[in-house]
């Protein structure tokens, strides 16, 4: 569904393997220098997002697993590079200058967990992509500035 108001995507799913099937849809068709700044609570499905990201680029699903704790895991898809970086452990202002992500971008395209935190992600305009917790199995995805190629994914 598009929002005729802002123009933004919104899906709801009804499970993680629906959330996963969004994901790959997507991944299939990133392209290097994609940045998609996911945002949504705690447990509200970010890393699931990201699986389908991985296994739509052609990396194992299996392998993604939240950064959290090392901040950046790469999955070498048969397609594309995924970067998956995430900032809720620095916080508020978040510098990924350390991570170089310039060069990530360069490399492939990015998905950044609490990417409210990193206010330095704007310079790539990124794709934001806000997720809700509806109710115990269903989430509310909602899709901003989505670039021709993967508006296009969705509408088909």
């Amino acid at each position: 569904m598009i929002d005729q108001n802002s123009g933004d995507v919104v899906r709801i799913t009804d499970s993680p393997v629906q959330t996963e099937v969004l994901g790959r849809t997507l991944g299939a068709v990133l392209q290097r220098g994609d940045v998609l700044a996911l945002d949504g609570d705690l447990g509200a499905g970010k890393t699931v997002l990201v699986r389908g990201l991985a296994e739509g680029t052609g990396a194992d699903p299996l392998s993604v697993h939240s950064p959290t704790f090392v901040l950046h895991r790469v999955y070498g898809g048969t397609r594309i590079t995924l970067h998956h970086l995430d900032c809720y452990r620095l916080g508020d202002g978040a510098d990924l200058d350390a991570l170089d992500v310039d060069r990530l971008a360069e490399d492939g395209a990015l998905a950044v967990e609490w990417a409210s935190y990193a206010p330095g992600l704007d310079v790539f305009h990124p794709i934001r992509i806000h997720i809700d917790v509806v109710d115990n199995t269903h989430r509310r995805i909602t899709l901003h500035d989505l670039p021709p190629h993967l508006a296009a994914a969705l509408a088909q």
